[in-house]
């Protein structure tokens, strides 16, 4: 089993991943701005936007696999902010560290966002033509550090992660907005729903993650379930379970321009 460092672990994806490493026997040391510690981790504090701090913590780490899942926090604004070219050169900085510092393997997470989404069926072939500042800056990160792997000595999984649900969920995401919402006994607008989307439990996505880490698979890898359902279904279920399917009002909100019908 490796020594693993991983980067995001406090966020929705991060959790799930952390224990999936764990349950498969690797040894896990998280990177993050407070140093949160989760139950079986190690966690260093560390700014990944300073270059030199994140040296000084990937030498502390001492792993030989890296999990990069952090990304711009904010939920609301991910989609178009500058910000997202900060953590493509903080991505590229922590990867050159790491493979530096003696790492060999990494897994690093990208985003079905990249792709062309006109296109319904995405495959790792399918073109890039993001539609966001946040999917081309994810592409981009992508391709330059496929690109330069073998040059740096790093096998490198740039994982396509698909939509993703989950415990913890925060505000400024779909669930995490109709969730709060319901709980506070408001209405919740939402479009019509019928939109198809390929949404991953978190605790499957880590498990995926996880399992990606030890393969031999290099360069783009969608991680997804492999089917669609409509948004609509899933928020059904959601407002069913919290008992407050009274609150949901469907097609109160107009979808956004160039939503496409279905995705997978």
């Amino acid at each position: 089993m490796a020594r693993v460092l991983v980067t995001g672990a406090t966020g929705l994806i991060g959790r799930g991943t952390v224990r999936a490493l764990l349950a498969a026997g690797h040894e896990v040391v998280t990177l993050g701005r407070a140093g949160t510690p989760l139950p079986g981790a190690t966690a260093i504090a560390c700014d990944l936007l300073d270059p030199a701090a994140t040296d000084r913590a990937i030498a502390a780490a001492g792993a030989s696999h890296l999990v990069h899942l952090a990304w711009l926090a904010d939920a609301r604004d991910r989609w178009v902010s500058p910000a997202n070219l900060d953590w493509m050169a903080a991505t590229l900085h922590l990867v050159r560290a790491f493979t530096a510092a003696g790492g060999v393997r990494a897994v690093c997470a990208g985003s079905c966002a990249e792709y062309d989404w006109q296109q319904a069926e995405l495959s790792e072939t399918t073109p890039l033509r993001p539609a966001t500042v946040y999917g081309a800056v994810k592409a981009g990160t992508g391709l330059a550090l496929s690109a330069a792997a073998p040059k740096l000595g790093l096998s490198l999984a740039w994982a396509r992660i698909f939509f993703v649900y989950g415990p913890g969920e925060p505000r400024g995401r779909l669930f995490g907005d109709l969730i709060a919402g319901l709980r506070a006994g408001e209405g919740v607008d939402c479009t019509d729903g019928l939109q198809e989307r390929d949404f991953l439990h978190v605790d499957d996505l880590g498990r995926l993650l996880a399992g990606l880490l030890p393969a031999t698979l290099e360069g783009p890898v969608n991680v997804a379930s492999g089917r669609s359902i409509p948004v609509r279904d899933v928020i059904g279920e959601i407002a069913h379970q919290i008992g407050r399917p009274d609150l949901v009002r469907l097609g109160a909100r107009p979808r956004g321009a160039g939503d496409p019908p279905r995705l997978a």
